[in-house]
């Protein structure tokens, strides 16, 4: 009889205190960062409830550190952010997959990837924009043959241009 009471009573501590832990909030909440805080980390404003007390943690560690960082490095912080901050939340957690297989790999393995990433980028950049403008043809040259059987015909009477 004892061991169904002691349940009961588990139980009935489990089911108060519940609602408790799922009323607290992580901390800290972008209200409780310093405005240098928020400053740097303007870009994930929007996603900062989403986020563990442990990537809180280590984006506050990383605002922290961001005054002693170089301009150009700044600016690298910034942009990496503001690209973060546009992924899906599946397109984060490939990311971050992908950063634990290149930790696995040895430093030459993981150089010889990161070449490769980095030539495929630049590959990709070398290829127009979908929707930019594509280069003006070249003007008709003499020496094409004509397209249309119209321009065949005229142009069969008449000898070909001279080299």
């Amino acid at each position: 009889m004892a061991y169904p009471l002691a349940t009961l009573a588990l139980l009935l501590c489990c089911a108060l205190t519940a609602p408790n832990l799922a009323a607290q909030t992580i901390r800290p909440a972008w209200t409780e960062l310093s405005t240098k805080q928020r400053d740097v980390l303007a870009p994930l404003a929007p996603q900062w409830g989403d986020f563990s007390a442990d990537q809180r943690r280590r984006w506050i560690a990383l605002a922290d550190r961001y005054p002693k960082m170089s301009a150009a490095e700044q600016k690298r912080v910034q942009e990496r952010m503001r690209d973060w901050a546009k992924l899906t939340p599946q397109q984060r957690d490939a990311a971050r997959a992908r950063y634990r297989a290149l930790s696995k790999l040895n430093p030459e393995q993981r150089r010889a990837v990161i070449r490769q990433w980095t030539e495929s980028q630049e590959a990709q950049q070398a290829l127009p924009n979908e929707g930019a403008p594509l280069p003006e043809a070249p003007a008709e040259s003499p020496a094409l043959e004509p397209s249309r059987p119209e321009d065949a015909a005229a142009s069969a009477d008449k000898p070909p241009p001279a080299p």
